[in-house]
């Protein structure tokens, strides 16, 4: 269902508005970027007043905050499905990879606004865009620690390290996907070679 198209044909109910309101401002931001999308530019996206924007968020900030923690809530979703399967270190992260390609395949407004809200260091957002970074990564550390409690990771391994390694690289990955000269085939390589790399395993190595 289109939801801008639906909240032109019918009275919604304030939880289904806050949530359309919501989609388009994804892609607003998407589009425009944190720093310049405006109540008017949602307003126009959802076929609605700009009035009725300022009914749910009453300043800009309250709309860059909502904006953003859907789209964290939407990472987060990944990175849980992934750690709610129990894999292995090295399958786990392998798999977290591929499931962030596919959320960006999926759902590309949302990981547009991630990569744009990574950059914004002078930006009010970048306190909670560090906030949101850092629960990812004690995650990525914790499947690395969990490996070594199994032994199959080495205890020499830096998991602080390891983890920043593939969070950086999900960056990678997520522009991979959005560029159509990438193909599946190259994102199982990079994927493959960014898990390899930050968890120090040679590339003939057999994985436990």
């Amino acid at each position: 269902m289109n939801l801008a198209n639906e909240g032109r044909r019918a009275r919604l109910s304030p939880e289904t508005r806050r949530s359309q309101l919501l989609v388009c401002s994804i892609a607003v931001f998407a589009e425009h970027g944190i720093a310049r999308a405006t109540h008017s530019q949602v307003a126009e996206k959802a076929g609605v007043s700009v009035a009725a924007v300022y009914s749910y968020f009453r300043t800009r900030g309250d709309l860059v905050s909502a904006t953003l923690v859907e789209v964290a809530r939407y990472l987060r979703e990944i990175l849980e499905g992934t750690l709610e399967k129990g894999l292995p270190p090295f399958d786990a992260l392998i798999d977290l990879g591929r499931a962030f390609a596919l959320g960006a395949q999926a759902n590309p407004d949302v990981i547009r606004v991630w990569l744009d809200w990574s950059t914004g260091v002078g930006l009010e957002s970048w306190p909670t865009y560090l906030q949101a970074l850092d629960q990812f990564q004690r995650a990525a550390e914790q499947i690395l620690i969990d490996g070594k409690r199994q032994g199959v990771v080495p205890d020499c391994l830096n998991v602080k390290a390891a983890a920043r390694i593939c969070l950086s690289g999900g960056h990678a990955v997520a522009l991979m996907q959005l560029t159509a000269d990438s193909s599946s085939e190259d994102l199982e390589i990079f994927i493959d070679q960014l898990v390899r790399g930050a968890m120090g395993i040679a590339a003939d190595a057999i994985i436990a």
